[in-house]
């Protein structure tokens, strides 16, 4: 910790940002050098808790990252050393990271520490360092699928090292929906008390409602636009599958557009295969990356073929904005989504059904008027606020809390 940041913390520690002193300090630790959906609804919550003004948050975060440049806004922030490269850098960094952990908690003293990872394992670390630090740990997390579940690496090990250990080193453990959360319990064989969060959007997507007339539109071309909104990924997104789909059944491209919105990793083999075959970059579109608001305003159907997901922040913001979703059939989409608007997880010819069914206008208003209702009585920032009040008031009482959490 820096003498700028000690002195930073040691000024607002005893404050909130409006001045009003407070009670309970939480330590938020995350370790993440890229800033994903998880961090969105870190920050998101940060931001809860610093209006509702009942804890004093503290951020531990990855130095230079997104997270810590805009968690300033919400909460003291202390910073863990940028990542290095190599292994032996990666080591150096971990030992640095758990140094750095030490210290945050000395000069903390939280009696809470949130460890937010996005999926787990990714940061082992800081819980097991926590509990042997004497804090009380919960993990915050959004895919609690098992490895193996979602095709990593050594799937069997890690969700062995889950079951044998990992479930039950924290006190507890929060994730997005009830759904995943019996999942998690039943899979993992967790004995901890699971509460959940709900994700959200922000106030700007809620407040924007788009209608029939908001979309710009080519009069000539009627086909159905689609739109695949996000990190340009293959594995995680499913767009490996979804390319070779396309590849293979180009007389979709008489009734329907599919456009790729966003960047990542697999955007150079899109465009590759977009310049080498004619068929192929007749109906589908590689555009780099716009706002939600923009991109959903141009499209009628968003189209997710991920092999896992939490709970989908596009999917929230297309729900919101009125544009229909199809999407695999997963934990994190059951919940918010009807089984017409879902498909088996990679079934791709059973996606392009449902889009299909979509091309409808009056069936697409219905959805979306269906879709929005579900939006604001789950996800939209009224139901946010509640749940954080309510999560807060659960880790208040852990004693309370974890009868409540075991009985759900």
């Amino acid at each position: 910790m820096s003498e700028a940041h000690a002195a930073a913390f040691d000024a607002d520690k005893e404050h909130t940002l409006s001045g009003r002193v407070r009670e309970h300090r939480w330590l938020f630790v995350d370790g993440a050098s890229a800033f994903g959906g998880h961090e969105v609804m870190l920050l998101r919550w940060l931001e809860e808790l610093a209006a509702q003004g009942l804890v004093s948050p503290t951020l531990l975060a990855r130095a230079g990252s997104q997270l810590a440049r805009e968690g300033q806004r919400y909460a003291a922030v202390l910073e863990l050393p940028k990542r290095g490269g190599g292994w032996l850098q990666r080591l150096v960094t971990s030992c640095r990271d758990a140094l750095g952990m030490v210290r945050a908690a000395l000069a903390v003293k939280p009696e809470l520490c949130i460890v937010a990872e996005g999926s787990l394992l990714t940061q082992p670390m800081f819980a097991p360092l926590g509990r042997l630090l004497g804090l009380r740990v919960i993990v915050y997390v959004p895919l609690v699928q098992s490895s193996t579940s979602m095709g990593f690496g050594r799937g069997r090990q890690r969700d062995a090292i889950v079951r044998g250990f990992y479930a039950n080193v924290p006190h507890g453990w929060i994730t997005i929906t009830q759904e995943q959360a019996r999942d998690f319990r039943h899979w993992a064989q967790v004995r901890r008390p699971i509460y959940t969060l709900p994700n959200t959007v922000s106030n700007a997507i809620e407040n924007r409602r788009m209608h029939a007339n908001d979309a710009t539109a080519n009069a000539s071309d009627t086909r159905l636009r689609v739109l695949v909104l996000g990190r340009i990924e293959a594995h995680q997104k499913g767009l490996d599958a979804l390319i070779d789909f396309a590849l293979a059944h180009p007389q979709l491209g008489s009734r329907m557009q599919l456009r790729f919105v966003g960047d990542g990793p697999y955007a150079a083999h899109i465009r590759s295969q977009l310049a080498s075959d004619a068929l192929l970059a007749s109906w589908v579109v590689l555009a780099p990356w716009s706002t939600p608001i923009d991109a959903f305003g141009a499209h009628d159907v968003l189209l997710m073929s991920s092999r896992y997901e939490g709970v989908p922040l596009v999917m929230l913001e297309a729900m919101a904005l009125g544009v229909p979703v199809v999407a695999p059939d997963l934990e994190g989409t059951r919940a918010f989504l009807r089984g017409s608007e879902l498909f088996p997880r990679g079934d791709i010819a059973a996606a392009f059904r449902c889009l299909e069914r979509l091309a409808d206008p009056e069936l697409r208003r219905l959805v979306a008027q269906r879709n929005r209702a579900t939006f604001e009585s789950s996800a939209s920032n009224a139901a946010f606020t509640s749940a954080v009040k309510a999560l807060t008031e659960q880790l208040l009482q852990p004693g309370l809390a974890a009868s409540r959490a075991r009985s759900a």
